[in-house]
C-alpha cells in the first residue's frame, strides 16, 4: 500500500491495474478502496479514466481487464526479440522434447511468461503468456534472480516468501544455495514449486556482453522428468536451444555452462 500523496495523480490509475491479477482478475469499488487506502472518490475517478481507455471493463458493480491490454501485449510481443528470433528454435526444441517452451524476462521482482509454445500432447502443463511469478518459485524465474543485480536479490531475501506448494524454496539458506547452484553451473530446475506435480528446466539466454536477457525453459508433468536418460537428453537440447538462441541475439563468448555438473546435482536430489 502507497500513501495517496506519494503517487502522482496521473499515476493513480495505473498503480490501481497492478491489483488486478490471475489469482484476482475482479475488483469492486469498495475493495479497491480498502486494499489501496484511498478515498473511494479517488478511486472511482482512476477507475472511470481506465474504463474510458478500454483498459478495465465494468461488469455490473466490479471491474475486469479490458481487451485493450491484449492489444497492447500483441504490441509488446511483436517488438521482442523472442517473436523475431526465438521463436523458431522455441518450437523446434518443443518437437524434440515434446515439452512446453517458455520464455520468461524479468519484470522488476518478479519474472513474466512472454512467449509460451504449448506441448502438443494431450496431457501437458498449461501456462498462459503474460503469466507472472515470483523470482525465488520456478526454474526459470529463480534462474533470473540468480543473474539478477545484487539489488535485486536483497530485495527478494528482505521479502516475506509465499509458500505457493510445500516445494516452494522459502527459506533463505535454501534460496541462496540454490541460486549460487545455477550461478556456477548456468542451470535451474523446480519440482512442483509453482504448480503440484509440474517441472521446469531453465537456461539462460545471453546477450552480446554476456547479460542474461531472458531465461529458456521447458516445462511439464514432474513424471516427464524423473527418467535420468530423459532428463539428461531434455537438458542437452535446452542447452543447445539457449546458446543457439544467444548467439543470434549476438552472444559471441563462450557457453560456460556445467552441464554434467547441473545433472549430477539433480540426480542427487531425486527421491
Amino acid at each position: 500500500m502507497k500513501p495517496l500523496e506519494a503517487i502522482p495523480t496521473l499515476e493513480r490509475p495505473l498503480y490501481l491495474l497492478g491489483f488486478f491479477s490471475e489469482e484476482r482478475p475482479y475488483w469492486g469499488l469498495s475493495e479497491l478502496a480498502r486494499v489501496s487506502g484511498w478515498p473511494k472518490a479517488t478511486c472511482l475517478r482512476s477507475l472511470r479514466a481506465l474504463e474510458q481507455h478500454g483498459l478495465l471493463v465494468r461488469e455490473n458493480d466490479r471491474y475486469r481487464l479490458g481487451t485493450r491490454l491484449l492489444h497492447l501485449g500483441t504490441v509488446v510481443k511483436a517488438a521482442y526479440p523472442a517473436r523475431q528470433v526465438a521463436l523458431p528454435q522455441m518450437q523446434a526444441l518443443r518437437d524434440a522434447t515434446g515439452q512446453s517452451v517458455q520464455w520468461v524476462v524479468r519484470d522488476g521482482l518478479e519474472g513474466v511468461y512472454l512467449e509460451v509454445v504449448e506441448a502438443r500432447s494431450r496431457v501437458r502443463l498449461y501456462i498462459a503468456p503474460g503469466r507472472r511469478a515470483p523470482l525465488y518459485a520456478g526454474a526459470s524465474t529463480r534462474l533470473l534472480l540468480a543473474f539478477a543485480p545484487l539489488a535485486v536479490q536483497e530485495a527478494i531475501f528482505q521479502l516475506e516468501r509465499k509458500p505457493y506448494t510445500p516445494a516452494t524454496p522459502v527459506g533463505l539458506v535454501q534460496l541462496k544455495k540454490l541460486l549460487a547452484q545455477t550461478r556456477q553451473t548456468g542451470f535451474a530446475a523446480s519440482f512442483g514449486e509453482l504448480e503440484p506435480h509440474s517441472a521446469e528446466l531453465a537456461a539462460p539466454v545471453r546477450g552480446p556482453e554476456g547479460e542474461v536477457l531472458a531465461a529458456l525453459s521447458l516445462a511439464g508433468a514432474e513424471a516427464h522428468y524423473r527418467d535420468p536418460q530423459t532428463l539428461s537428453g531434455y537438458l542437452q537440447a535446452l542447452s543447445e536451444s539457449a546458446q543457439a538462441i544467444s548467439q543470434r541475439l549476438g552472444f559471441a563468448g563462450p557457453w560456460e555452462t556445467d552441464l554434467e555438473g547441473f545433472f549430477s546435482l539433480l540426480l542427487a536430489v531425486q527421491p
